[in-house]
């Protein structure tokens, strides 16, 4: 028990990062609008299917075209957090106006 103040430390809760949550929710909704937009084609395609009997394999097309273009972005979106997470490796310091350098 000499330790008791560690022990709290480690038992709060996680601070909330609410301004990149925020940021991911508008993110997340101009995606679903943005992905509602670009479906439109395949819903029309699917009903002119159904009214004036165009073949079934342009909705397919068209859906697989969607399924494509998303997974295109995903993998855009995914090598960009690859290379957002690379950290630098530390460099020497040689400015010698800097503290510590300049000592005689």
């Amino acid at each position: 028990m000499e330790n008791g103040n560690s022990m709290n430390n480690s038992l709060s809760p996680r601070k909330v990062d609410w301004k990149g949550f925020f940021s991911g929710l508008v993110f997340f909704f101009f995606m679903r609008l943005d992905s509602l937009f670009f479906s439109l084609p395949i819903w029309l395609l699917l009903i002119l299917h159904f009214t004036i009997k165009l073949p079934i394999k342009w909705f397919f097309i068209a859906v697989g075209l969607f399924f494509l273009v998303g997974f295109i972005r995903y993998l855009v979106l995914l090598f960009a957090r690859w290379g957002a997470s690379y950290e630098d490796a530390p460099k020497e310091n040689k400015n010698p106006y800097s503290n510590g350098r300049g000592k005689r």
